[in-house]
């Protein structure tokens, strides 16, 4: 009789637990661990119904990196509501809070664009300057024709140099009598003249 080689016992599957519900999610955004919160908001991406009550943290969540997460599971959307809901921080007195949507709105491409007119006619200058900070880094084919448009129109000598240094990085020899001309538009700001008596001699190739 030949030998019966014994199976050796199999091991238990592992069950791996559900993920959390939108629900529950929504709730631990209120945990005071900030790293719960944290993953609360990443684990909230795909749901569309959670961008109201993440709109609504943005301007009161006060860790960096939970709102770090809000602001990437937002901008990953790329809606008309979510890029609304966002730029009207770009007025915020909090630094950190205005530079953080600033980054998050120029990852928007498909619905910031809608938004421009409106926030480049801003009456408040300090958000046309954070509009110059989207647009130096939003993907989109007209972003240097709407920052030549604010160095050639804007009316605050800030928002000119601001949009001069957010051009600065894909600037040609093309746009050096651009920004000769806003000199000349502004020839008591040392700070705008500064800016542009550094880029020139790149632009022009006579460093």
């Amino acid at each position: 009789m030949g030998l019966v080689r014994k199976q050796a016992p199999r091991e238990p599957e592992e069950v791996l637990p559900e993920p959390p519900d939108t629900g529950t999610l929504l709730g631990q955004l209120d945990d005071p661990d900030p790293d719960c919160r944290r993953e609360a908001a990443l684990g909230l991406v795909e749901a569309a119904e959670a961008v109201p009550e993440l709109l609504a943290r943005v301007g009161t969540e006060k860790d960096p990196r939970v709102l770090e997460s809000i602001l990437t599971t937002l901008a990953a959307r790329d809606t008309e509501e979510v890029a609304g809901g966002l730029a009207v921080h770009l007025a915020s007195d909090e630094a950190v809070l205005r530079t953080a949507v600033a980054a998050a709105l120029a990852t928007m491409p498909r619905s910031v664009p809608a938004l421009l007119p409106d926030l480049l006619a801003a009456p408040d200058h300090d958000v046309r300057v954070m509009t110059a900070m989207v647009l130096a880094d939003l993907p989109h084919p007209e972003a240097h024709d709407w920052l030549v448009k604010m160095i050639c129109e804007d009316p605050h000598p800030n928002v000119v140099t601001g949009a001069i240094d957010a051009l600065l990085p894909s600037a040609t020899a093309e746009d050096a009598q651009l920004l000769r001309d806003a000199v000349e538009r502004f020839p008591d700001d040392p700070f705008l003249r500064f800016t542009v008596n550094t880029a020139l001699p790149r632009l022009t190739g006579t460093a």
